[in-house]
């Protein structure tokens, strides 16, 4: 690997399930799955346990527990995943590297080319990271280790759980070239009937066809898929786009679904995130936007048609600036029920755009606005001139009483006529690895 980039992708072992079995350990050793509670559920995630029956992602609960009898179901619990998933980005941060690519809720590309020495050697890191995320969590997880991102992807799968797989381009026609041709990322079964209806059937098969002739069966993805299955893949590892402009979350879930209830339970989820980033920083939002993200195998025969879209995203915008989670999950949800038309989701986001700084914004109340029969709430108030306190320099604003005691005690030579003007940045305020 001397003189190439160091890529792992790091992936969580049965993620929904450990999650669940971390917060309670009395279900390790259990058949556990993951599934929505109602009554045509299908398992979304299955633990190892569960697997050996025959279980998997896409089974039928009915048919689960007619694999496995004593079968334990656990109701999906994105909060839970969420939480889970924020400290093992956590943890690579802290511990690790900053320059790392979040995938999806349970993976994500890690670049450890600047960092992988101090460890002794590639595998050692690896390891370091995943006995730390275990330590810390509770959580297994598996690192496949290439050059780049595709061949980081295609590997990890090789020795899971708790595993670390390697697989570079010289390797390629010994490890990558046999598998067959839908085991290869990003292609599905209208993709891979198209491949296997021109006698292609593994990714060698795919490696060594004519390229013109892949990319006029496939359009731009068959450009892609041509290049990955030759050893060819992007190295660059991106880092969120600054925050500062629009705040926002997505999850990408490791299954699709249509269930209204799950769907909502997402988007709720993710707002929660939103909101909290934003009240964080001391930001609020006009503009409320979703983006959802349909299956991606679609076939080829969409890519003719200009009209239809794997990305589905509306916005829209208030008069009053806020970080509500109960108002940007209201926005939100109505905006994705207007442009939802039953596509199997695979992907939910929102995003707080037009942002403005809270405590800046703060304006004085009128008369007319002060409610005198309901009273003023005064920790509300006492919070208010923290808030402004901390951002501006200690003591610049405070209540009546306290000026009073103030001046008595200073007899009146306060500190405003003093050059005592300390600013406290926002940055210094929230200076969390998010944010940087």
């Amino acid at each position: 690997m001397k003189n190439k980039k160091v890529i792992f992708l790091l992936d969580m072992d049965a993620f929904f399930a450990s999650c669940h079995m971390a917060k309670d350990p009395s279900l390790r050793n259990k058949n556990l799955v993951v599934a929505s509670p109602n009554r045509r559920a299908i398992v979304t995630t299955a633990s190892y346990n569960a697997r050996s029956f025959g279980i998997k992602a896409g089974t039928p609960i009915f048919q689960a527990k007619e694999l496995c009898k004593d079968l334990y179901i656990a109701n999906s619990d994105f909060s839970l995943y969420i939480e889970f998933s924020e400290k093992v980005f956590e943890i690579i941060y802290t511990n690790f590297t900053k320059d790392f690519e979040v995938a999806s809720i349970d993976e994500c590309y890690i670049d450890m080319t600047k960092v992988w020495k101090k460890f002794g050697s590639v595998k050692r890191a690896a390891q370091a990271m995943i006995d730390m995320i275990y330590e810390q969590t509770g959580l297994t997880s598996s690192i496949g280790i290439s050059t780049n991102k595709f061949l980081a992807k295609m590997c990890v799968d090789f020795n899971k759980p708790k595993g670390i797989s390697f697989l570079l381009e010289e390797d390629i026609d010994k490890k990558l070239w046999p598998l067959e041709i839908q085991k290869m990322y990003m292609v599905g079964p209208a993709t891979q009937k198209t491949l296997n209806e021109n006698n292609i059937f593994t990714i060698k098969d795919l490696a060594l066809s004519d390229l013109n002739k892949i990319v006029d069966l496939l359009g731009k993805r068959g450009l892609t898929l041509w290049y990955w299955a030759n050893g060819k893949g992007d190295d660059t590892v991106s880092r969120e786009a600054s925050e500062f402009k629009s705040i926002g979350n997505e999850l990408t879930l490791n299954f699709t679904t249509t269930n209204h209830e799950e769907i909502e339970e997402i988007i709720y989820e993710v707002c929660l995130k939103v909101s909290d980033r934003a009240k964080k920083r001391y930001l609020q939002g006009t503009t409320i936007t979703i983006v959802a993200k349909y299956l991606d195998d679609i076939g080829p025969e969409v890519y003719s048609n200009k009209e239809r879209k794997k990305h589905l995203t509306k916005q829209e915008s208030i008069s009053n600036p806020t970080n509500d989670p109960e108002i940007i999950f209201s926005i939100a949800k109505q905006c994705f029920y207007e442009l939802w038309t039953g596509q199997p989701i695979l992907l939910l986001g929102v995003r707080l755009s037009n942002l403005k700084n809270q405590i800046e914004q703060t304006k004085q109340l009128s008369i007319d606005e002060i409610d005198l029969n309901e009273g003023i709430d005064y920790n509300e108030i006492e919070q208010i001139i923290y808030n402004l306190n901390l951002k501006f320099g200690k003591d610049k604003i405070f209540t009546g009483d306290k000026l009073v005691k103030y001046m008595e005690k200073n007899m009146v030579q306060s500190k405003f006529l003093k050059n005592d003007d300390v600013h406290i940045s926002n940055e210094q305020i929230v200076n969390k690895w998010k944010n940087k």
